[in-house]
């Protein structure tokens, strides 16, 4: 399968000399030190949101999409989801890094209802555990998105309030 990170090899440690601008000069994860290796101490993760959904546009400005990547043109929602996944775990894999993290919304759109919501996370979900398998790159952490659509402006599940 082809996707945006295809032709990129997987980034690996070349140490402080290299030239190579897709190269680990520093970062050596099995690096030994105060007894433990550098991959022990640190746990770098790619964050789904700031890689894969954010479309580049700046905030101040006119909201305009800058990023050009497949999954933002997709006109299905559930495919644009499964493009972003694939392309997603081809990125972790190329970096080299033990870990991902996202929010629920950042893997699945939401549906017409609750339970179609449900539906489709649980399906993009047992995709990501597929491939969390077949790469063995770990969930660091996952969480619900309580900040971006309008019915969490006054709290939502953070409130204080049960009536909210």
């Amino acid at each position: 399968m082809s996707t945006v990170c295809s032709s990129i090899d997987k980034i690996r440690y070349e140490g402080p000399e290299s030239r190579n601008p897709l190269a680990f000069r520093w970062y050596d994860a099995k690096r030994v030190v105060l007894g433990k290796t550098l991959a022990e101490h640190l746990r770098p993760a790619a964050c789904y949101w700031h890689s894969f959904c954010w479309r580049g546009e700046d905030i101040f400005g006119l909201g305009q999409t800058v990023l050009q990547r497949p999954w933002f043109t997709e006109p299905d929602p559930v495919k644009a989801a499964n493009l972003k996944l694939d392309a997603a775990f081809d990125f972790f894999d190329r970096l080299t890094i033990p870990y991902w993290c996202f929010h629920d919304r950042d893997v699945a759109p939401e549906g017409a209802t609750l339970a179609e919501s449900n539906r489709i996370l649980d399906g993009l979900l047992e995709r990501a555990g597929t491939k969390m398998q077949d790469t063995g790159v770990k969930l660091l952490w996952g969480t619900a998105n309580l900040f971006s659509h309008p019915r969490f402006m006054s709290g939502a599940a953070t409130n204080p309030d049960p009536e909210v």
